[in-house]
């Protein structure tokens, strides 16, 4: 499945309020979406997140559903075109679920 990056603003969150987030996010995985990982700033209120997913519509969907939305300029969805592993450019391997 296609891999996609997400960032969300997540002001007055706290580390254990995220470890729900996460948690949620584990808990709803079907086979259209996945969490591969997640990252935080509690102090900064920043969570940048990557995803694999059947497509964006289905991600944005989903998200909407653990109560994540796209809101504003400062949080996005973007599909990864590319990746460096081991220092080279390379298409991202994509896994069936």
């Amino acid at each position: 499945m296609p891999k996609f990056i997400s960032t969300h603003a997540i002001a007055c969150m706290t580390r254990q309020d995220v470890a729900r987030l996460l948690k949620r996010f584990k808990e709803e995985e079907n086979a259209d979406v996945s969490s591969i990982r997640v990252l935080c700033d509690t102090l900064s209120g920043r969570l940048v997140c990557e995803w694999e997913a059947r497509n964006s519509v289905i991600l944005i969907e989903w998200l909407k559903k653990c109560n994540v939305q796209i809101r504003g300029t400062g949080e996005w969805l973007m599909t990864v075109q590319y990746e460096s592993i081991d220092g080279e450019l390379v298409v991202p391997s994509q896994h069936d679920a």
